[in-house]
Order: structure tokens, then sequence, then C-alpha cells
């Protein structure tokens, strides 16, 4: 089995996830004893898998702090009607910490007098230099590949222990509270091996159907939603053919209507009150194309297109595990079409753009 370089690092996601929760007073210490107990309406601004990050790790930082949290593209965030007062603050992300859009969006941000934080990989990044203040990504070794993987869970990683180490530090958690938080996430790290391994079988046993797709629809829905959309950007980037995803009742109005026999479709369906409408609609589909593979921890029937975890999920930190699977796929599709997947295709298209410093 040949493995580049982004599966390399989709292996090393456990640790890095599990390294971040040891390291998480060091890494949040410069930055939480200047945020306000006044915060109330936070702005994380980036784009691709950053926005994904933000979308994925909204409900946890919205539970256990008192924020309201928009996830925003940086050029919407630009037409946003800002109020100026303490009760504001903007988070920028960008793993290289060079996104023009993201680094504009905090001098907009700055000019009002909000306080603004960079996340990026590198402390001496143009985000890190522009913003107040500054929380790393921390990847472990930097993260080389151009479809980011470990960076994307140390992303969403790291917004919520930045949430939490803010409610610890202006006592919104009680200190039960904030172990079981933690307790509960290492819990679910300490399964990634099991799911990595269970991903790859999955992986292995589907990648000829789909090696030569001519599209792939990826549809989550909660928390997972996330996890579609950024699922579908790595296939994307990787595989590059066109990929979607759509959150499971956005997909069902209209969108079925373009399906048909070579259509392909993977569904995410982790414990939810919407796991039986999910099911529902793989089962209308399937009457129409064969190429139809769904992610989740219960049994739904024996077919080798089907990938069943075989483990109990956390409903906050599920992101972690559904992911995998998607990101592998990548990986292993791209290697099938002789892609190198941190290679760009177009290696100076940010430039023509304008669009990365």
């Amino acid at each position: 089995m040949t493995v580049n370089l982004m599966h390399q690092y989709i292996l090393e996601e456990k640790e890095v996830l599990l390294n971040l929760i040891a390291d998480r007073e060091d890494i949040t210490s410069a930055v939480i004893p200047s945020i306000s107990k006044e915060v109330k309406n936070v702005y994380i601004i980036g784009s691709g898998t950053s926005y994904h990050a933000a979308v994925a790790a909204k409900p946890l930082v919205e539970e256990v702090t008192n924020w309201e949290v928009h996830p925003t593209y940086p050029t919407h965030f630009m037409q946003e009607n800002l109020t100026a007062d303490k009760s504001s603050l903007v988070l920028g992300i960008s793993q290289g910490g060079s996104s023009l859009s993201t680094i504009n969006g905090i001098k907009r941000a700055q000019e009002m007098k909000i306080p603004t934080v960079g996340m990026s990989e590198y402390k001496d990044s143009h985000l890190a230099d522009t913003s107040d203040y500054f929380l790393p990504i921390c990847v472990g070794d930097h993260e080389k590949a151009g479809a980011k993987t470990k960076g994307y869970v140390a992303s969403i990683l790291t917004l919520m222990l930045f949430a939490l180490e803010f409610s610890k530090h202006h006592y919104l958690l009680s200190s039960e509270e904030y172990n079981s938080y933690l307790s509960r996430m290492k819990n679910t790290f300490e399964k990634l091996d099991e799911i990595t391994k269970a991903s790859e079988e999955w992986v292995y046993r589907i990648k000829d159907e789909l090696t030569n797709a001519r599209e792939i629809m990826v549809i989550g829905y909660g928390a997972n939603y996330a996890t579609a959309l950024e699922g579908a950007l790595k296939l994307l980037e990787t595989v590059r053919v066109p990929v979607i995803g759509y959150e499971m009742e956005e997909y069902m109005h209209g969108v079925y209507n373009c399906v048909s026999e070579d259509s392909n479709f993977i569904f995410l369906a982790p414990k939810h009150e919407s796991q039986e409408r999910i099911v529902l609609l793989k089962e209308f589909l399937n009457k129409i194309t064969k190429h139809c593979y769904l992610i989740g921890s219960e049994e739904f029937d024996a077919s080798k297109q089907h990938l069943n975890f075989a483990t109990d999920e956390d409903p906050l930190f599920s992101i972690f595990e559904y992911i995998i699977p998607l990101q592998l796929l990548s990986a292993v599709l791209a290697n099938e079409k002789g892609i190198d997947p941190a290679v760009s295709k177009f290696h100076n298209f940010h430039q023509l753009m304008r669009s990365k410093s």
C-alpha cells in the first residue's frame, strides 16, 4: 500500500489532538486574559477548510460560553453591519497565515476598534503580524500538503479549547463541567486509531468504484454538515472532479432532480434525530443509482459500500471521527489517479488572483 504525504498526515491526527489537549494552557495563555468577559458576539472568519472548522466548532463553543458565534466568509464579513463595542470579537483563521481576504477582514475589525485574534500555523505569518493577538494552530511538523487534514481537526480543537479556557478563566464553567468536556474529548480521540483502521478498510473496498466517478455528492446534518462541506472540499482538491457537500434538508429542496444512474452519494449518518430521514433518502436514491455509500455507527446493513463504526459516538465530538474516512478516501483516490495532493494543479493561481500574500 502506497501512502502519500496527505495519508501520512491523517495518521498523525490522533497524536496532534491529544497533544493539543495536553498543551492547551500554554497555547491559549497569551490570549485568554486579554479577552473581555463582556464579549457576546464572536465572528470567526475564514475560507474553505478554515470556514468549515468554524462551522464544526460552533456548537461546542456556544455551549460552553455566553457567545453567539458567527462563522463567516471574509467577503461576507466585509459587508456586516458591525457594532464597535466590547461585546464583539473577531477571530481570523488561515492555516498558512497568508489569506488576504481574512487579513483584510481583521483590518476592518481593527478600524472599528474591535479586538482581533489571528489563528495560523505560522507565528511569523502576515495574519499573525496583523492581528491584535495570536493563537497558534499546532499540528506538529508543518503541514506541507495543499489539502489540509490535520490542520482542519487542529483548527476545530483549538477553537474549542480557546472557548473552554475562556470559560474556565471567567468562571463560566465549574471544574467538574470543564473536566467533563476534556474527558469526553480524550475518549473520542483515543478511539481514532480504530476509526482510521475501519475507514482504511472501507476505502480500499470501494476505491475502484469511485476512482473514475464524474461527480460526487456528500450529504450530512447537524454538526456533521461541516464534515460534509470539508469532505467535499478534500475530494475536490485531490480527485479533481465536481464534488458538492449538502445539508440533508437542503438536498431535498430540488437538488434530487439531477440524480441519475451515474450519480455517486456519500451519506453521513451519525446518531441524531435526522438519522432516520437520511437512511430513507439513501434508500430512495438507491433505486436510481447503485453508487450510494453510508457512514455511521449503526449496523444499517451488510453492504460492502457502507462503513459502520463499531463504537459509541459523542454528539459534540463525532466531527473528529466522521471526517477521517472522507480524508482517507481523498488521499487514496488521488493515488489511484496518479495525482499528488501535495502539489497544486495551478501553482501560480494565488499569485495571479492576488488572493494570498
